[in-house]
């Protein structure tokens, strides 16, 4: 196992606080003694009928983890710990050496075996998500075996999925979206589909639009759809039904977000218009932008957008007002998305960007399309953007380097992308919508 930093165990005190009620002492080697105790702290666990501060607990803490580290340990150290310091200790360990640990003693494995270590190795390790909805309320989750499933996802990430096909639209798909249990799917055919995303049948055809079906976004009780009749239309997830009809743009609606109290909408007339989503009230036109508004991005209250006059703007939703400005695309943008720290443009230049956007600094840029970046999406790990190219391809965002390139699927230009922990689904000119999957033998039910 390698060392790790001893620095950071002082919370172990506060995890045994309110459980421990017996004497904490290391077991010595004649080498080094006790610590003093001093009694300047309110918080304490008691000792032997006296009351231990928790600057003890962790001096204690520390010496213990130092002599488990020490190479003329002649005694297995957690055999004298309680159970709760023993079990906080393992919380700091990788998933790696979590698993190597097991084989040093029974004690070890006792603990590399606790749920609650291994869901510490989940969530806060690895920073994996998890859909507890998704899960047997009645059962506890086996944390381990989670953890196993999803490292064998993500090493399938560096390596050609399945493909699947869905054949019904009648001309060129725009824009995507899924879930765990639909896809659903607007195109040049006017026409807005529903598949089912393990059988991938079409379950319902919706019109509405007279014109391309260029944008959408849904949750569980709306869905929110832009095209180039310009209009935008508010549909009930339920019904699957028109419940209101915004007009307002000049030019087609090339994009479209919304949250709990905004929809955000962006035209080929350069403009970016905001409305209340309860009374679908037009709260404020945004112009700044000297091109078409190709994209928008909402996040708690400000709107990334990217545009073919080459920018990335930042706004304040509530005010209208431009935050600021992110320059060094050389040519027109088609795709933005933003997640309050960090906003990705994409662009005709054929470059993928990076950026901070507290300070508009660029980051990265991404290079290895050959053609227009038309869209992308990404999380706390990865890229998918798909390209003029006719690729789809998989970057790692740390590093900025290209883990995956899916070129043999599109025969056309790819429009849009979305992601889960286990697939990827791509749209394009060919007609098709295309299900890459990463975990077709597996149950991911708890990732996606």
């Amino acid at each position: 196992m390698s060392n790790m930093d001893t620095t950071r165990h002082h919370g172990a005190a506060g995890a045994a606080h309110g459980h421990v009620n017996q004497e904490v002492v290391p077991h010595s080697q004649g080498q080094g003694q006790t610590p003093q105790p001093h009694h300047h702290h309110n918080h304490h666990i008691h000792q032997r009928g006296r009351i231990l501060t928790l600057e003890e607990c962790a001096q204690y803490t520390d010496q213990l983890y130092a002599l488990l580290l020490a190479s003329d340990v002649k005694r297995d150290i957690l055999t004298v710990l309680p159970y709760e310091i023993g079990s906080y200790i393992f919380h700091f360990v990788d998933m790696a050496n979590l698993t190597k640990a097991g084989l040093v003693s029974k004690a070890w494995l006792q603990h590399t075996l606790d749920n609650e270590v291994w869901k510490s190795t989940f969530l806060h390790h690895r920073q994996w998500r998890i859909t507890p909805s998704r899960l047997d309320p009645n059962v506890s989750p086996n944390w381990k075996q989670l953890c196993k499933d999803r490292l064998e996802l993500d090493r399938r990430w560096k390596t050609r999925p399945h493909k699947s096909v869905l054949f019904g639209h009648e001309d060129s798909v725009y824009c995507i979206q899924f879930d765990y249990e639909k896809i659903v799917t607007g195109s040049r055919d006017t026409t807005i589909k529903f598949w089912d995303a393990k059988t991938f049948k079409c379950t319902h055809t919706l019109h509405g639009h007279s014109r391309s079906v260029l944008c959408l976004q849904y949750n569980d009780k709306i869905m929110v759809s832009g095209s180039s009749d310009n209009n935008i239309l508010v549909w009930d997830m339920v019904e699957r039904k028109p419940i209101a009809r915004l007009r307002d743009h000049t030019a087609g609606v090339l994009d479209v977000c919304f949250d709990d109290h905004y929809i955000v909408s962006c035209s080929k007339d350069s403009t970016i218009k905001v409305w209340d989503v309860e009374t679908k009230m037009l709260l404020r036109t945004m112009s700044g932008h000297r091109g078409p508004v190709n994209a928008v991005q909402l996040y708690k209250g400000q709107v990334a957008s990217a545009s073919g006059d080459g920018l990335v703007k930042l706004w304040d939703v509530k005010t209208g007002r431009c935050i600021r400005d992110f320059i060094g695309h050389d040519r027109g943008l088609a795709c933005v998305q933003f997640d309050g720290k960090l906003i990705i443009s994409g662009s005709n230049d054929k470059t993928i960007r990076i950026w901070d956007a507290a300070t508009g600094q660029c980051i990265k840029i991404l290079t290895g399309h050959e053609h227009l970046v038309r869209t992308l999406h990404f999380d706390k790990q990865m890229i998918v953007s798909g390209s003029y190219d006719h690729t789809v391809k998989v970057w790692d965002l740390e590093t900025g380097q290209c883990t995956l390139d899916l070129d043999e699927g599109h025969s056309s230009w790819v429009f849009d992308v979305q992601f889960s922990a286990s697939r990827i689904v791509s749209a394009s000119q060919d007609r098709q919508v295309l299900v890459w999957d990463f975990a077709s033998d597996m149950d991911t039910r708890a990732f996606d």
